[in-house]
């Protein structure tokens, strides 16, 4: 009686298991590059709700601006909310003479639900006036929302200028 017992208890756990939904780990790491790609456009097109809707909206989420001369910390979707909508109502320059490329991503994968990722940001354009061009190393937490990707932490440091 044992070895039925043993047999079909076996057989359930391996029904179980194949059971169980892989992860399609190329898939995740392209929904997450989207995700820089949606911040971005809202950022571009100066659209505060749709940068909003790429964050988890909790006290726990943190952005961090790393320039040359300090630091700015947003604490909790709040101050990342107020932050942005500011940010994105500056009308003092053209983004349209601006690009924002992201490139050499390492994601990850930290869970189903939670990934840590590391990018450059390449800047190229003009702000104000003179040209410009710099990068930015960014450093991400994202978990899953509903399913989808969203920040919870981003650090963004402007890398040194290169000297010849």
């Amino acid at each position: 009686m044992k070895r039925p017992v043993l047999f079909l208890t076996a057989a359930f756990f391996i029904a179980l298991s194949s059971c169980e939904e892989k992860i399609d780990i190329e898939k995740e790491k392209e929904a997450i590059k989207a995700v820089f790609e949606l911040e971005k456009e809202g950022f571009f097109s100066q659209n505060a709700e749709a940068m909003a809707e790429t964050w988890i909206q909790e006290p726990s989420s943190v952005k961090i601006y790393m320039p040359d001369n300090g630091h700015s910390k947003f604490t909790g979707w709040d101050a990342i909310k107020k932050h942005d909508e500011a940010n994105v109502a500056d009308t003092a320059w053209d983004r349209s003479k601006l690009t924002l490329t992201f490139r050499d991503f390492e994601i990850e994968l930290l869970s189903d639900d939670a990934a840590w990722v590391m990018c450059e940001a390449h800047w190229v354009g003009v702000e104000n006036d003179p040209p410009m061009e710099f990068n930015q190393t960014r450093i991400n937490v994202l978990r899953k929302d509903q399913g989808k990707w969203k920040f919870t932490l981003m650090a963004i440091y402007n890398n040194p200028k290169e000297t010849n």
